[in-house]
């Protein structure tokens, strides 16, 4: 999400979605023309099918959901980042269920503030800049994962990753909702493909 104000508020406001802008942030991802399909519900958006975008534009905020944007170094995505964000603050979460894998980072400006990966496979793969507030329990042994002996992490990545979405933007995917969290399926997010060659 490539913002100007607090990225939670991106879902909140009941803010019109500006559909060509959204196409032209999609565009920008793909790298080409695209044509528009089906809108997908946030929940499904998050991790679309490979050569899907989900981008959507609102005053002040714009979101983009895509599987080529998932990188296990944030830090890598920094040019990238910077020329979509255009001087805006960023933030971004990954996640893979297969793997236990998560990575989130955040940038502001130009710059990348703060970047972890982890997975219980590698450990720590990237972590630049200091802890956010929301990572302290994690980090402190305060979320242990319980069903299993001998996890490589002191938490599971993906108890981490909702705790990003949930801090970040105001949802989660799993696990427990409190009174902060939207419901990610009540929100539709415009998705676009490459426009098929004629």
């Amino acid at each position: 999400m490539f913002v100007e104000a607090d990225p939670r508020e991106a879902f909140q406001g009941g803010a019109r979605i500006d559909r060509p802008k959204s196409k032209l942030l999609a565009e920008e991802i793909l790298g080409t023309v695209s044509e528009e399909m089906e809108p997908l519900a946030l929940d499904l958006a998050v991790w679309p099918s490979p050569g899907i975008v989900c981008a959507a534009s609102f005053p002040g905020f714009e979101v983009a959901c895509s599987r080529e944007l998932a990188q296990y170094r944030p830090s890598h995505l920094t040019e990238t980042i910077s020329r979509l964000a255009r001087g805006r603050d960023a933030y971004g979460v990954f996640m893979h269920s297969v793997e236990d894998w998560t990575a989130f980072a955040v940038w502001s400006g130009r710059e990348l503030v703060r970047s972890l990966s982890v997975s219980p496979d590698t450990g720590i793969v990237e972590e630049v800049g200091e802890r956010l507030p929301f990572e302290a329990p994690f980090w402190g042994g305060e979320r242990p994962v319980r069903h299993e002996l001998n996890y490589a992490l002191p938490f599971h990545p993906l108890e981490l990753g909702n705790e990003a979405l949930k801090t970040f933007f105001g949802f989660i995917l799993e696990g427990h909702e409190d009174a902060s969290c939207f419901d990610p399926e009540e929100v539709e997010i415009p998705t676009f493909q490459a426009a098929r060659q004629m």
